[in-house]
């Protein structure tokens, strides 16, 4: 069995470790990040990581029950290193009184194969990400992108405004004062059972606008009649592809959401540009397929065999 007390507590000090690890994928996932991880630890609980086999293993609780937020980099000597990971969330479950099973969560497409016939797993899949190329989002042009060309045409026709890289100093507190706005309109629409998930939401924003830089991300801030009246970040995960993290913008201005999305990929140098996946929800599905992705990518999650 895996000592615990091999077990490592994240912390911004490991950034390099994890980029060179999710670095080596072709196509990373949005959840292949650790800024990603670190900007969520108020819902990711007991984060933690080892190396195990020579491998780069996270570990950490999420909706109640330990998991290995997968892969295991680089997947070497995989059959006893997923028995040590799957030992030690076990350990952790029956120390914490958990009574659940723990898996492999986000297992990228393009590693399915190594983990579909690993003796005493099964290989189910989670759920996908949207995959667009950077240029296309920027440029907006041909039919498919019709719609979404003549909501930022309307914007940029009918609003006066400039963009601007996001700079903490200047920035931070007209974004806050948009992500309150945000938050008090969320709570007046949605159902008390959300309130926890808004709650993390909001958290999440909120170290994303004050350790953008330490995290490694880029952002944009538009200004409309002389306030900030939207911000959105990401990051470049490899050179293949970067991956947006938040947007915020004010609803009420017709055409923002699609002209801010392509200010922000105008930063990065990369051929694609992720979406993230759509959680199992409607009407997130059909934003990021209005996008026209050129690929989604499916997520799998490795658990036990019964």
């Amino acid at each position: 069995m895996l000592d615990l007390v091999s077990l490592k507590k994240l912390s911004i000090e490991d950034k390099g470790i994890f980029n060179k690890a999710y670095s080596q994928l072709k196509f990373p996932l949005a959840e292949h990040s650790f800024s990603w991880i670190i900007i969520w630890d108020d819902c990711y609980k007991d984060i933690e990581w080892a190396r195990i086999n020579g491998n780069v293993c996270l570990f950490l609780t999420f909706e109640g029950n330990r998991h290995v937020w997968g892969p295991v980099l680089p997947g070497l000597k995989l059959p006893d290193t997923l028995k040590k990971c799957f030992e030690a969330c076990l350990q952790y479950n029956e120390d914490n009184n958990i009574d659940g099973k723990p898996a492999v969560k986000y297992i990228p497409e393009e590693l399915k194969e190594g983990y579909s016939n690993i003796d005493g797993y099964k290989l189910v899949h989670q759920n996908q990400d949207y995959i667009y190329k950077r240029k296309d989002v920027i440029e907006l042009k041909g039919d498919k992108y019709k719609t979404k060309r003549n909501l930022r045409n309307y914007f940029i026709k009918n609003y006066e405004h400039r963009v601007e890289e996001y700079n903490k100093e200047r920035h931070m507190q007209q974004c806050i004062g948009l992500l309150d706005k945000w938050n008090k309109q969320k709570l007046e629409v949605i159902r008390d059972k959300h309130h926890e998930s808004l709650r993390d939401e909001y958290d999440a924003n909120l170290k994303v606008l004050k350790f953008a830089n330490d995290f490694g991300l880029k952002g944009v801030v538009v200004y409309v009649d002389g306030s900030v009246q939207g911000y959105t970040f990401g990051e470049s995960t490899n050179g293949n592809i970067c991956t947006d993290f938040f947007e915020k913008t004010n609803l009420a201005i017709k055409g923002l959401s699609t002209f801010i999305y392509g200010e922000l990929l105008k930063l990065f140098d990369c051929e694609y540009a992720n979406a993230g996946e759509d959680w199992g929800v409607d009407y997130l599905k059909t934003i990021k397929m209005s996008y026209q992705p050129c690929m989604i990518r499916k997520s799998y999650m490795l658990e036990k065999a019964d």
